[in-house]
C-alpha cells in the first residue's frame, strides 16, 4: 500500500506552513495554515471553529480513481448543522469540493451535530452520501474512507459502519484540499467560500492509492507453518519468546503475538474484505508455497527476481498479497467459512518462511496500529514505546514498491511469464532447508 501524502502537523505553534511528510512518492503537498490555525507544537493541527483551517493546493496525484482518506481527530464542541454547506454547515475535517458536480470527484468529510460521522462523495450527476459510527467530544478518533470502482467503505473507531457499491473516484475536477471547513459553496479551482468551520485538533491526515481496510494488518491464517530453528511450526502454537528463522540468516525472537477470529456468511463473489487471498501450492515460482497458504489480503510477500532488480534496482521486494491475485493460482478464497487470523511481531520487521515462501512479519506502521483492538495497542505500545512518536518511522525488511508499481510489477510478470519467486544464487531459505534448520544464528 502506498501512501502519497501524510500531514501530521509536527511544526512550531505560530509556523504557516504544514509539511507533508511523506516522502515516498517524490512529491511535497505542503498544507498553508489560514486565519490563525496553529499547531500544538506536539503533533497536532489546532482549530478553533471560528474561521481558521489548512489548504493544501491542488496536485494531480490526488485525482485518484481508487485511494483512501484516512484521519485522526478530537472534536471539542458539537456540530450545529448537518449538511456539508450553508452557514450551519456540519464541522468538517476534510474537503476537496465546490459548487455544483463539475466532473465528479468532490470529496467532503464531516460530523453531524448527533456525533456521526458523514462522507458526501459526488459523480458528475449526483451526490452519495456514507454515515456512522460516533464522536465522543474530547476524545481522539480515527476515520477511515476508501474508494474505488468496486465501491466504498467508511470505518470508524476501527469498525465498518457503512458501505457502498458505487464505482466513485477523486478525479475529475481540480480543486484543492482544505482540513478543518468545507468549501462545498466554493467555486473551481479555489477555496473561496467555506464554512463548517471544525472545533478541535486533528492529529494526522494521510491520504492513500490503495484502499485502507479493516484488513491492513499483515496476518498469517490458523495452520500455517513457520519455520523455527526447531522445525515447522503451526502459527497458532507459536509463543512469546519462541525463536524464528528469517532470511537473514538469524533467527528471531517473537515479542508479541495477537489475533482474531473472523465468521463469514454465505459466499459473497469476493466483496468481503477479510476474506483471505489464497496462494496455491507452486504458485509463487521455485516450488514455492510448499502447501498452499492464506494470508490476509495486504499480507506482503517476498518477490524475487530479475523483473524486480530492473524495476527497483533490488531482486528483492515486498507486495501485498492482493495485488498477486491476477497471478495463476493465486485468488481470494470465497470458500472459507471460518478463520482466525495471527499477528507475529519482532523487534524489528522481518521476513520470515511461512510454508517455506519467504513473507513479512507484523509491520508496526501507524495504520496498522490502528485497526488492533485498543488492548493490543496497550500491549505493542508498552513494548515499543517509540512508536507513539509521529515522527517514528520503523524500516521495512525489504523495499516496499509504491502501491502501482506494484501492479506494474505483476503485470510484468504475468505478460513475461515469469514467476515472482526465483531462486537467484544461493537463498538462504534453501540452505535452511537443507541443513534443516540447524546453526541458525540469534
Amino acid at each position: 500500500m502506498a501512501r502519497i501524502a501524510l500531514w501530521t502537523f509536527d511544526e512550531t505553534p505560530g509556523s504557516t506552513t504544514g509539511a507533508d511528510s511523506e516522502t515516498g512518492d517524490d512529491a511535497a503537498q505542503d498544507a498553508t495554515f489560514e486565519n490563525g490555525a496553529t499547531t500544538t507544537g506536539s503533533g497536532a493541527g489546532v482549530f478553533d471553529g471560528s474561521n481558521d483551517y489548512a489548504e493544501i493546493p491542488y496536485d494531480p496525484s490526488f485525482d485518484l480513481d481508487t485511494g483512501s482518506v484516512v484521519i485522526t481527530f478530537t472534536q471539542e464542541s458539537a456540530s450545529v448543522g448537518d449538511n456539508p454547506w450553508g452557514t450551519n454547515a456540519a464541522q468538517t475535517l476534510f474537503s476537496r469540493d465546490s459548487s455544483g458536480f463539475d466532473g465528479g470527484g468532490h470529496l467532503t468529510i464531516y460530523v453531524k451535530s448527533d456525533g456521526s460521522v458523514a462522507v458526501r462523495h459526488q459523480t458528475p450527476d449526483s451526490s452519495i452520501f456514507f454515515q456512522g459510527g460516533h464522536v465522543t467530544l474530547g476524545e481522539p478518533l480515527t476515520v477511515i474512507y476508501t474508494w474505488g470502482p468496486t465501491g466504498s467503505q467508511l470505518v470508524v473507531d476501527g469498525e465498518i459502519v457503512d458501505t457502498g457499491s458505487q464505482a466513485l473516484t477523486m478525479a475529475g475536477n481540480s480543486e484543492p484540499i482544505v482540513i478543518g471547513a468545507t468549501q462545498a459553496q466554493s467555486g473551481d479551482g479555489t477555496a473561496d467560500s467555506l464554512s463548517g468551520f471544525f472545533d478541535g485538533t486533528i492529529d494526522g491526515v494521510a491520504i492513500y492509492d490503495e484502499n485502507v481496510h479493516v484488513d491492513t494488518i499483515p496476518c498469517f491464517t490458523n495452520g500455517t507453518l513457520i519455520l523455527t530453528p526447531g522445525g515447522e511450526v503451526p502459527v497458532e502454537n507459536l509463543c512469546v519468546g519462541d525463536w524464528v528463522c528469517t532470511i537473514g540468516g538469524t533467527a528471531r525472537k517473537i515479542r508479541w503475538i495477537g489475533s482474531q477470529r473472523v465468521f463469514f456468511g454465505k459466499a459473497s463473489g469476493g466483496t468481503d474484505n477479510l476474506r483471505p487471498v489464497r496462494i496455491s501450492a507452486g504458485a509463487l515460482g521455485s516450488d514455492l508455497p510448499k502447501r498452499d497458504l492464506l494470508v490476509s489480503r495486504h499480507h506482503r510477500m517476498l518477490v524475487s527476481s530479475r523483473i524486480a532488480k530492473r524495476m527497483f534496482d533490488s531482486s528483492k521486494v515486498l507486495v501485498a498479497a492482493i495485488r498477486l491475485t491476477v497471478l495463476p493460482g493465486i485468488f481470494i478464497d470465497e470458500n472459507i467459512r471460518e478463520i482466525e487470523y495471527f499477528h507475529v511481531m519482532f523487534d524489528h520487521h522481518e521476513v520470515i518462511l511461512a510454508e517455506a515462501a519467504p513473507t513479512e512479519s507484523f509491520y508496526t506502521g501507524p495504520e496498522s496500529l490502528k485497526m488492533v483492538s485498543a488492548d493490543a495497542r496497550r500491549e505493542i505500545l508498552t513494548l515499543f514505546p517509540e512508536l507513539m512518536s509521529n515522527t517514528y518511522a520503523e524500516p521495512t525488511a525489504q523495499p516496499v514498491p509504491l502501491g502501482r508499481l506494484q501492479k506494474q510489477l505483476v503485470a510484468r510478470h504475468l505478460k513475461n511469464k515469469k514467476p515472482v519467486f526465483e531462486r537467484l544464487g544461493t537463498d538462504i531459505w534453501t540452505v535452511l532447508h537443507q541443513s534443516g534448520s540447524s546453526g541458525m544464528q540469534s
